[in-house]
């Protein structure tokens, strides 16, 4: 519909639908030329950037599985993913080249490589250039040719698309497993409540491994607007720039992200003359800050949204005019998705009253890969129960109360905390941990660890945490770190963590 518009625009570069297609339809002709077998899994490691748009639309056409990897991971952690999914084919981007030897074990299970630049690590690599040759190659297939072929096939809508690895209770990464009823249905609903166009252009300043930025880039393209990629949101001024420059509709960001912008930058200051709307989602962001982002603001419409990796993700938003009156609310249920509330014995609560938030619709994931254990405990006959606690006001809005997982959302980013305790009783000196989340201004939860060490053997808050540095990504560090010399027990011997955070 909009062959010559841009689709993607990355400083200084852009690319327009047309272009897009042909390059994925290359990537595609390539993979599938590979003879992997349908739906096999393809590994994406790779920064934000117009390759990573033309990799991961040339998996979905080739009939294939998209499974984006967190970039922050180190390269044990990496190796483990891309074994745990079998992924055949990883297209890597030149920066994780020195990874490189680590991930690609004689144990790997990934036999083709496809790399935005040569790698002199990787001799044997194939780089985007000469994938984009594959398209005159006389045994090359048109994507849309297979298009034509299945159309009309229904069953393939619930084929399984892409896997999300997100941090599980056990400390081992959860692959969720999202078809393409699950990314469609969602994509749709949500154009549908951003009332998004062909006009609109979002920022794009969330990595899109994380499911929240791969929906902007869903959504986007579905409607023919622009993804504008810039990936220094370290230095704010060059992202503030690079939106009124590009004169961007739309921004998207976790918490974390609108407290470092309101304090660090001259953000509230800026008029954005374009720009329509902000989207906040990737844990609950404090009503102090949403009342500064509505005062600098007052003209912009402001969606405050909630969700999961499991429900492809979103569930809920809060309608912008209802805002001020519902300050703290989650909102209401996006279009085609039902909510409810429920008590231990899976009845639905009253209004007022406390219970877990459940999830129906065509958005619920299909489950995780490799991991019907954990997968048993969060969906049960088509409902994902989210271990969300909530309540629901008499009109229906939702307010997040607690979390019944042992899961700690920082920044945007979900940790577990049985990982962290295990790598802090790697350290010799501990003797008993306990992490959980305490409320912080910009991270909506920080990481707390409560250590007890050997008597004989003291250790400093600055050894411990640069013992966590040389284990886990900067997100999962601990941020405050305290001594004790013993911890509360529960009768049963567990430690109790609810007299912790109360500080007893």
């Amino acid at each position: 519909m909009h062959p010559n518009r841009v689709a993607v625009t990355h400083h200084d570069r852009q690319i327009t639908f047309e272009q897009l297609q042909q390059a994925s339809a290359a990537v595609a002709g390539y993979l599938r030329n590979l003879r992997l077998g349908e739906g096999s899994r393809i590994a994406l490691l790779m920064e934000n950037s117009i390759e990573y748009v033309m990799a991961f639309w040339g998996i979905f056409a080739a009939g294939h599985v998209a499974v984006p990897l967190d970039t922050s991971l180190d390269a044990g952690s990496l190796r483990f993913v891309i074994g745990d999914c079998g992924a055949r084919a990883l297209i890597v981007g030149f920066r994780f080249r020195k990874l490189m030897p680590q991930i690609m074990g004689a144990d790997s299970p990934v036999k083709h490589v496809i790399a935005d630049k040569p790698l002199e690590e990787l001799p044997g690599d194939v780089t985007f250039e000469t994938v984009a040759g594959i398209a005159e190659s006389e045994n090359y297939r048109p994507a849309a040719a297979r298009a034509e072929e299945l159309d009309g096939e229904e069953s393939d809508i619930d084929n399984l698309a892409a896997i999300f690895y997100t941090s599980g209770s056990t400390g081992r990464p959860k692959g969720v497993m999202l078809s393409h009823r699950n990314l469609v249905s969602n994509t749709a609903a949500t154009v549908e409540y951003l009332r998004l166009t062909p006009d609109d252009a979002v920022m794009v300043i969330l990595p899109f491994y994380y499911i929240y930025g791969n929906s902007l880039l869903l959504t986007h393209i579905a409607v023919g607007g622009r993804l504008v990629i810039d990936n220094r949101f370290l230095y704010p001024e060059v992202v503030l720039d690079e939106m009124e420059k590009q004169q961007v509709t739309g921004f998207s960001g976790v918490p974390s992200n609108f407290m470092i912008l309101l304090a660090n930058s001259t953000f509230a200051k800026r008029r954005f003359t374009s720009l329509r709307y902000f989207t906040q989602a990737g844990g609950a962001m404090a009503p102090e800050v949403i009342r500064k982002l509505m005062a600098a603001f007052p003209q912009k419409q402001i969606f405050i949204m909630y969700g999961q990796t499991e429900a492809a993700p979103r569930v809920t938003y809060l309608p912008p005019e209802r805002l001020k009156d519902k300050l703290g609310s989650i909102g209401i249920p996006v279009p085609g998705v039902g909510v409810s509330v429920v008590d231990e014995q899976d009845r639905e609560v009253s209004v007022g009253e406390v219970g877990e938030i459940v999830v129906t619709g065509p958005n619920v994931m299909l489950g995780y890969w490799n991991q019907s254990g954990e997968e048993n405990g969060v969906l049960r006959n088509g409902r994902l129960y989210t271990g969300d606690l909530a309540k629901r006001d008499d009109e229906g809005y939702f307010y997040v109360v607690g979390r019944k997982k042992e899961i700690i959302k920082t920044g945007g980013n979900r940790v577990s905390v049985k990982e962290i305790e295990e790598c802090l009783l790697e350290c010799d000196r501990v003797v008993e941990v306990a992490v959980f989340g305490v409320d912080d201004p910009v991270l909506g939860e920080a990481i707390k660890a409560v250590v007890v060490v050997k008597a004989d053997s003291p250790a400093d808050q600055r050894e411990l945490a640069n013992h966590c540095r040389t284990r886990l990504a900067a997100h999962k560090v601990p941020k405050h770190i305290e001594f004790r010399k013993s911890l509360p027990k529960q009768l049963s011997g567990k430690i109790d963590k609810l007299k912790l955070r109360n500080g007893q």
